[in-house]
């Protein structure tokens, strides 16, 4: 590593002429200091948490004390108490006005520190996005219903199907190769209604459709 060297000098006016003195030179060690942040994820859900890690490393200059370390929270994150850690040690920050703070108490030449902390995004993160509603699932079809217990019809295989029977009892099943089915309590009467409504996963809700028992 390279040195930063120095000495003094006095130039003295000795009989009429000029004298320099000089001091034994000295050499300094500069002290550099690398601070890299890291996450696990690109993206995260809305109350879901972000994890960070950061490591200060002292490239092999002298022991360094009192570190402060700063982090200042965006304002669409909470942090998330018990989860920062210092060399997989918990420690206590101090959050003040919307940034963490801790002081390192020591780092040896060469030494390397590892911080790490959780947060939670919060829904202030999407104010003013422009979010796109979810798809619309397809609606389901119902099949012709006897005055007996069952209620058939197809739908998107894998998704899921609604049905609300005529006593007002909604059932659900899931869509098997393009086909659903669903059991009545009680014996459909012609001329009664059932509904149904489909929900694909990814999508929201269909439409609802009903058919006349009978």
């Amino acid at each position: 590593m390279e040195k930063i060297k120095n000495r003094a000098l006095v130039e003295l006016d000795m009989c009429g002429e000029k004298v320099e003195v000089a001091s034994e030179p000295i050499e300094t060690t500069p002290v550099k200091v690398r601070v890299t942040k890291t996450q696990e994820c690109d993206f995260v859900v809305i109350g879901e948490k972000i994890r960070y890690k950061v490591e200060i490393e002292n490239e092999c200059g002298g022991d360094l004390y009192n570190i402060k370390f700063k982090d200042e929270l965006d304002e669409c994150c909470e942090f998330v108490e018990g989860s920062f850690m210092v060399d997989g040690h918990e420690r206590e920050p101090e959050i003040i006005e919307g940034a963490i703070e801790y002081v390192i108490e020591e780092l040896e030449s060469c030494g390397k520190v590892e911080i790490t902390f959780e947060v939670i995004a919060t829904e202030t993160c999407c104010r003013g996005c422009d979010v796109p509603p979810p798809e619309r699932s397809t609606a389901p079809t119902i099949l012709p219903i006897l005055p007996l217990y069952t209620v058939t019809g197809t739908g998107v295989s894998g998704a899921t199907v609604y049905v609300e029977l005529p006593n007002g009892d909604v059932r659900q099943t899931t869509v098997i190769l393009g086909y659903w089915s669903v059991t009545s309590p009680t014996r459909l009467l012609g001329g009664q209604e059932v509904k149904a409504w489909q929900k694909e996963p990814g999508k929201s809700e269909s439409e609802i459709i009903t058919r006349v028992v009978g």
